[in-house]
């Protein structure tokens, strides 16, 4: 019994935390998080840009619009990646109208419908779109076996497909963060 007489001690003697963070410091916080977010959203968009445009480019280069099943694949393929451009830049209009000189009850209403909206986007629609860039690129496959000798098509297939999986763990943990992020934002307001 004495060691519980220890323990009760020991816990009274305790004094307790009245820290609470000041206001300023969750403001300056906040804004951190909010030029984060802004900027996976920049660097999200200009990546799918950037590989729009390779895409396109080679789509022109090497004249996929002769060869159907070429061109279906590589169509679905730059269509994901223009869709999720869109997106992103849609995200990034509906972000800024979070703004901070406004209520506390407003500012919290709109972030909880941004909140709402990119998870819809990360759960519903990216793995989607995910899926069907990775359709397009298996169209594109009997085409590479055709057009390749056998070694080149199978380090198309082995990178390419290592490279999706890459990417895919890669958008998982990005997604992760940036709903880490758009959480401390909602739980701030």
């Amino acid at each position: 019994m004495k060691t519980f007489e220890e323990l009760q001690n020991i816990w009274d003697q305790q004094t307790e935390s009245n820290t609470k963070p000041a206001a300023v410091d969750i403001i300056k916080k906040a804004e951190a998080y909010t030029r984060k977010i802004k900027c996976n959203h920049l660097w999200t968009g200009t990546i799918l840009g950037l590989t729009s445009i390779i895409l396109i480019s080679y789509y022109i280069w090497v004249g996929a619009y002769r060869q159907t099943l070429f061109s279906l694949g590589l169509s679905i393929m730059i269509a994901m990646l223009l869709f999720r451009v869109v997106l992103e830049w849609f995200s990034m209009k509906r972000f800024k109208e979070l703004r901070t000189d406004i209520s506390l009850m407003e500012y919290s209403k709109l972030t909880h419908q941004f909140y709402q909206w990119r998870k819809k986007i990360h759960y519903s629609i990216t793995p989607v779109v995910y899926l069907a860039y990775i359709v397009g690129f298996v169209i594109l496959l009997p085409v590479f076996k055709e057009s390749f000798s056998k070694g080149f098509f199978l380090y198309i297939v082995f990178s390419g497909f290592g490279f999706l999986l890459f990417f895919g763990l890669l958008m998982i943990r990005i997604i992760k963060r940036e709903i880490q992020l758009l959480d401390f934002l909602k739980n701030i307001s």
